[in-house]
């Protein structure tokens, strides 16, 4: 089987892309970003798109019902006014193929910056912690609930029984530096509480808020991207991830920029200490 190259595949696309939605494509730029799935800033008469291809190996077609129906939660969330990239759809499907076989996805353009983890400002983050709020507050009141949960943590036997096993694996080849981390790890998981995770609320979860899929302007969110992930899960994960991704900075966690995301959030969903503790 032949492999395609990076311009062959766009070019596919974009013949793909004339035909079903009627843009012409005029310049393809590679977006370098990511794992495995190649990307392009495309140009077409009047518009500027987002494509996105899914990789094979990482997306194989068995994952791609779920990220369909992640596709279909984003989706929800632009039309209820949450700043992430419109989609484009055919016959209500956002996965496109090309006549090969190609799965691809067509978004508008969004612009912004990345900024740096651990250096979000505190304006900044108060406008994500207002987004991610109101964004929760439409998933709860929206989205099909009461699912199967995504991820469930592991018995604590089950968990030790792993470390035993990497343990002697590591102790046996004389990998030090893999010991070490593994005495850290064991203290944990003799000292976590995995009770602490039945008082966590359930609830549909970008799962994937770090810094690398936020762009922003100066004071506040241009747009969240990356909603491939989304899963049923505990929604406590996007408040962890976007505060430790935006806030923690070589060891130090800036205060003011956590109590703005906090303030910006319980504007649509309420967080008890109990529960900000959890999240992190």
């Amino acid at each position: 089987m032949s492999v395609k190259s990076s311009n062959e595949i766009i070019k596919e696309i974009s013949e793909h892309i004339n035909k079903t939605f009627g843009f012409k494509v005029r310049d393809a730029i590679p977006v370098l970003m990511g794992y495995a799935n190649l990307k392009w800033k495309v140009h077409t008469g009047d518009e500027v798109l987002f494509v996105k291809q899914y990789n094979e190996v990482r997306y194989p077609e068995e994952l791609l019902s779920s990220v369909e129906a992640a596709l279909g939660l984003q989706d929800l969330l632009h039309s209820e006014g949450i700043p992430c990239p419109k989609l484009f759809s055919e016959n209500d499907l956002f996965i496109q193929r090309t006549p090969s076989g190609e799965r691809f996805i067509v978004t508008e353009y969004c612009e912004g910056e990345l900024v740096k983890p651990g250096e979000v400002n505190a304006d900044q983050m108060y406008h994500l912690g207002q987004i991610v709020g109101r964004m929760h507050k439409i998933l709860y009141s929206k989205a099909p609930q009461s699912l199967t949960l995504h991820w469930k943590p592991e018995s604590k036997e089950a968990k030790l029984q792993k470390w035993a096993k990497s343990w002697h694996e590591a102790v046996g080849q004389a990998a030090d530096k893999y010991v070490s981390a593994l005495e850290i790890q064991r203290k944990i998981i003799d000292e976590i509480d995995l009770d602490l995770f039945k008082s966590c609320e359930k609830g549909w979860v970008h799962w994937d808020l770090f810094v690398d899929n936020l762009l922003f302007h100066d004071h506040c969110v241009s747009s969240i991207l990356d909603f491939d992930r989304m899963h049923y899960i505990y929604p406590e994960f996007d408040i962890s991830r976007a505060i430790l991704s935006g806030t923690l900075l070589n060891g130090n966690i800036n205060m003011e920029s956590v109590n703005a995301f906090i303030c910006g959030y319980i504007e649509s969903m309420p967080i008890t200490v109990d529960k900000f503790v959890l999240s992190n």
